[in-house]
């Protein structure tokens, strides 16, 4: 299950674009030490393979597989849009969680998201939260 602290959650973020949203994850990877300098574009790379929209205001943006060697260790921050970010398709995400992943470790943090984050009321409630004791009560609630 994810590990959630303050120190990984960024209340209130905007962004006008689902690449700005991006760029704002990898840049906070970059600086935590979980990636090297060009995970930004192994972001976008994936993104424009296949979109890390998971539904219900949700997307988890990762690297694409043949970027791994930009990854330090695994780890992952949770940013809260209360305005949203479109994420193409008329989807809007709410709550992106940025995964940097060492070979297949991205599987269970996506496995635990699907889980916790299965619902648009939940999500709701989390974009919501002005608080991050707030927000992990609420992303831990079952």
């Amino acid at each position: 299950m994810l590990n959630l602290s303050e120190e990984n959650i960024f209340l209130n973020c905007r962004a006008p674009s689902k690449k700005e949203a991006i760029k704002i994850a990898a840049d906070a990877l970059i600086q935590s030490g979980f990636a090297k300098t060009g995970f930004f574009e192994a972001m976008m790379a994936r993104e424009k393979s296949v979109s890390t929209y998971l539904g219900a205001g949700v997307a988890l943006p990762h690297c694409a597989k043949e970027n791994i060697d930009l990854v330090i260790k695994t780890g992952f921050h949770l940013f809260q849009f209360p305005q949203g970010v479109s994420w193409g398709a008329g989807k809007v995400a709410f709550v992106v969680v940025a995964v940097a992943a060492k070979h297949n470790e991205h599987l269970q943090v996506l496995a635990d998201i699907a889980d916790l984050l299965g619902d648009e009321l939940k999500t709701t409630l989390l974009a919501q939260a002005t608080r991050k004791k707030d927000f992990i009560e609420q992303f831990e609630k079952q």
